[in-house]
């Protein structure tokens, strides 16, 4: 019986034996990782400005006459807020729930394309960069 701590570390004892457990993220890359993840807010923020400037806005947003559903206007702003805690709570698979972020944030872009082409590539590239942190993220792991 293995004990780490005062727990049963027996489940572990192969992986262990192969080299491949997957501890946590090191400090920096998350830091990184949560720095990099507000800057892809500030990105949608600064889209979503940029719509109800120029008079076009997002699907999610909705013209300013007629808005869209409260809860439609969050999700853009949801998918980083899930990433960020993720690199906190759950170092180990964060990397995943981050690509699966990024292709949220493409889904949002792409629904952009017919209305507002512009704002489409500004959400676009956004994506695109998120889904380059979260591969980052998964680099950032540690392994034993």
């Amino acid at each position: 019986k293995r004990l780490n701590a005062g727990r049963d570390m027996r489940h572990q004892a192969n992986w262990m034996d192969l080299g491949c457990t997957v501890q946590a993220m090191k400090s920096p890359w998350k830091l990184i990782g949560i720095s990099s993840w507000l800057l892809v807010t500030a990105g949608i923020t600064c889209a979503a400005i940029a719509s109800r400037s120029v008079g076009k806005s997002t699907w999610w947003l909705g013209p300013e006459s007629n808005p869209a559903f409260p809860l439609l206007w969050a999700l853009p702003f949801v998918m980083p807020i899930i990433a960020i805690l993720a690199i906190v709570r759950l170092p180990d698979i964060a990397g995943y729930i981050g690509i699966g972020c990024s292709l949220v944030l493409t889904g949002v872009a792409v629904g952009d394309i017919a209305g507002t082409p512009g704002v489409a590539i500004v959400e676009g590239v956004v994506a695109g960069s998120a889904l380059l942190i979260a591969i980052a993220t998964l680099a950032g792991r540690t392994r034993e």
